[in-house]
């Protein structure tokens, strides 16, 4: 089912967003809102399973907002663990919304990710790892959205970090690099032959020693074959950006469909803006609701287990890594749980300041 686009203005985008879950709080509306999503399925009696799984969804969702609540007004020392524990059971209610059994065993219920034993002489926060191992929450979820092949996979801290929107100034600032590049995009009609023209700037190609058309190649050979394809134009109209063309079967433009430009190296940040990703291949593939579980699950266990190092970590005047951790705090408060809501509403929400 394909999603639409819902922009919502609004004085508190944070505020708002919350009170949209309320409707989630509800019991005979959430039991509507889950029948017809276990109906859609073609789950067994789904009537008897939105009963079933109505409350303990409620209660999911109350608490993610208190840990979220609780988040963003402690002190940094803390602040990890609260919102991780406020991530995972927003997780809980999202993997709930899809199967109404969950948890089937106990071991759904672990974290389903790790980190490497670390040696405190020898550890460097962006070059540790976190991996998914085969059970528990996280692979619950990618098992859920069609995402088997994250399991087992590893990322570093810094790969992570380089793959959310709001973080790229500071990321770009601390490594001298640039991985997300701004997409420009207009509301003009698409051309019928040509597709949905948008800009990037000459720079992108610079970086990766290609031409308009090898880029609009290795974007057609990443994405979803049949379903989204990339053209590029042999005229140059500006000698500061380029130009390609984006072609959907269904869709005619970008900002009229929830999935967005639909292509793994294709970011959105949270008012819609998008972004392409041109480094590690691998790590494209990753989708940003995994990014931040991944990245606040090993932020909690150093709060939680580590809180020595942490300590040095907030308090150490040369701790560099603090410049992003504390942007992304202040990232993933805000965004993952709209990424949640947009997946549990199955259309993309925008709220946008009046």
């Amino acid at each position: 089912m394909d999603s639409s686009i819902r922009a919502i203005p609004c004085d508190s985008p944070e505020q708002k967003m919350w009170n949209l879950f309320l409707l989630l709080e509800n019991e005979p509306l959430v039991r509507s809102f889950l029948e017809k999503k276990y109906r859609r399925s073609g789950l067994d009696r789904p009537e008897r399973a939105a009963f079933r799984a109505a409350q303990p969804l409620i209660y999911y969702v109350k608490q993610a907002r208190e840990y979220y609540r609780a988040a963003r007004i402690s002190s940094l020392f803390a602040r990890p663990l609260l919102a991780y524990y406020g991530m995972m059971t927003l997780t809980k209610a999202l993997v709930l919304s899809r199967d109404p059994d969950y948890p089937r065993n106990t071991a759904v219920m672990r974290h389903g990710v790790s980190t490497a034993k670390r040696k405190r002489g020898y550890f460097r926060f962006f070059e540790d790892k976190v991996r998914v191992q085969r059970h528990g929450l996280f692979p619950e979820l990618a098992r859920l959205k069609g995402e088997e092949a994250l399991i087992g996979k590893s990322w570093s801290t810094r790969e992570l970090f380089s793959l959310i929107p709001e973080m790229q100034d500071g990321y770009r600032q601390l490594f001298l690099e640039e991985t997300l590049y701004p997409v420009a995009v207009f509301h003009a009609p698409p051309d019928e032959k040509q597709g949905m023209a948008f800009y990037l700037e000459d720079r992108l190609l610079d970086g990766l020693h290609l031409t308009p058309r090898g880029l609009a190649e290795r974007l057609n050979h990443a994405g979803k074959k049949g379903e989204v394809r990339f053209a590029w134009e042999e005229q140059r109209e500006s000698c500061h950006r380029f130009r390609l063309f984006w072609q959907h079967r269904r869709v005619s433009h970008v900002n009229r469909w929830g999935q967005g430009f639909d292509h793994p190296f294709f970011r959105e940040d949270i008012r819609g803006g998008y972004y392409l990703f041109v480094r590690s291949v691998p790590a494209a593939y990753l989708p940003e609701l995994f990014v931040h579980y991944l990245l606040l699950f090993h932020l909690s266990m150093l709060c939680r287990y580590e809180p020595p190092l942490w300590g040095e970590m907030i308090y150490g005047m040369t701790s560099e890594e603090m410049v992003l951790i504390e942007e992304f705090l202040q990232v993933t408060q805000r965004k993952f749980p709209n990424l949640v809501l947009n997946e549990l509403f199955e259309e993309k929400i925008l709220f946008r300041r009046a």
